[in-house]
């Protein structure tokens, strides 16, 4: 049996279900510990964190047994029936991603293309003055590099606007100085 205060966290028949992971009896041992030391302080933000988590650690034990729990908060006394529905306003809520910002976000990437094809092709021009026809395996050189970190920053909400810009600026500093070379 699990104790908090004198009462019973967790009754005889709880603590040994097989439910309830390892994980779960040492986060609920854990709070005790924490709870015995935290109302001996008395810190209100404290406090107010204490009945947080122990609610949340109710929530977790609903969720486990697959029935209500009740759970006594050790700061006010008050005992508080934790049903599995309760999740919704016990955990944070996360938004839902909003709409994708097509504007914006090609806006950024039109710069990033632009930005990206002027300096691949003054740098590629740069090198070819000076090394012939050594720009190619340079240039593939720096696509290559580049390509992976492009591809992982595609999933990042912000970063796949720069990463699509970057992408294309290479595509089209390529044909630029591919056709520069029949020209």
């Amino acid at each position: 049996m699990l104790h908090l205060g004198g009462s019973a966290l967790l009754q005889e028949s709880d603590v040994g279900d097989v439910r309830l992971t390892d994980d779960l009896r040492d986060a609920l041992r854990e709070w005790v510990t924490v709870a015995e030391t935290v109302r001996r302080s008395g810190d209100a933000h404290e406090l107010d964190l204490l009945s947080r988590r122990g609610r949340q650690l109710a929530l977790r034990v609903a969720d486990a047994l697959g029935r209500p729990v009740e759970f006594v908060d050790p700061v006010s006394g008050e005992v508080e029936s934790i049903r599995i529905e309760a999740a919704a306003r016990l955990t944070p809520v996360r938004e839902s991603p909003s709409s994708t910002p097509w504007g914006t976000g090609l806006a950024v990437a039109a710069f990033f293309a632009v930005l990206v094809t002027v300096a691949d092709v003054v740098l590629a021009r740069a090198f070819a003055g000076a090394f012939g026809l050594l720009w190619i395996p340079a240039n593939l050189l720096v696509t290559a590099g580049t390509a992976p970190s492009l591809w992982m920053a595609r999933e990042v909400p912000f970063w796949r606007w720069p990463a699509l810009g970057a992408a294309a600026g290479v595509v089209v500093a390529w044909v630029v100085m591919l056709l520069g070379l029949l020209g």
